[in-house]
């Protein structure tokens, strides 16, 4: 609410459980999905923020829409996460993994799991504890492309038994383990990537 009103939006977050409000627009889309514009701020997340249907997108307006890790999560999940999701796109949100207070080995920034032909650009996924970009068991043309992924504990973008990916023109530097990690991947593009 630092710079918005009820007039400005459909849903108007007050800085507490702000993945609440995310999570009911998302809900609030058709079964055929939609698009949900996140507006300039800083949103506290407590919970990860869901999206288990298909089509949808989440976008924001680069580094000034902040979505902060203000959790620990105990398996493996990000501020943002996709589950058996098909033709979705994360595009230009700054995922802020807080993890000098946020310290469990499972907080990633966005998070993939049996998921295809989803697009994931422009985003800025700093500081998790574990991964910034974990694609888990997700196949099948997923573009992962023009995202930063820097100072995480673990890898900037890790694909675990996930093939047939395209991940391109990403910057991973300083991470603790590797800029781009692959395990039991197969048939992957990695291309132009600076890490």
């Amino acid at each position: 609410t630092a710079y918005w009103t009820a007039k400005d939006c459909d849903y108007l977050c007050d800085g507490t459980n702000d993945q609440e409000e995310i999570n009911n627009a998302i809900a609030a889309l058709l079964a055929s999905g939609g698009e949900i514009v996140i507006l300039d701020g800083t949103y506290n997340i407590t919970a990860s923020i869901n999206i288990s249907k298909n089509n949808v997108s989440l976008r924001g307006n680069g580094n000034a829409t902040v979505l902060k890790r203000m959790w620990n999560s105990s398996s493996p999940e990000g501020v943002i996460t996709l589950t058996s999701a098909t033709g979705c796109r994360v595009e230009n949100l700054q995922i802020d993994g807080n993890k000098i207070e946020h310290t469990a080995v499972n907080n990633c920034g966005i998070y993939l799991s049996s998921s295809s032909n989803n697009t994931i650009i422009g985003n800025t996924c700093n500081d998790n504890n574990s991964n910034g970009i974990f694609l888990s068991s997700s196949s099948n043309d997923n573009t992962i492309t023009s995202n930063t992924c820097d100072n995480n504990n673990s890898n900037g973008i890790y694909l675990s038994s996930s093939s047939d990916n395209t991940i391109i023109g990403n910057t991973c530097n300083n991470n603790s383990t590797d800029g781009i990690y692959l395990s039991s991947s197969n048939y992957n593009t990695i291309t132009g990537n600076t890490c």
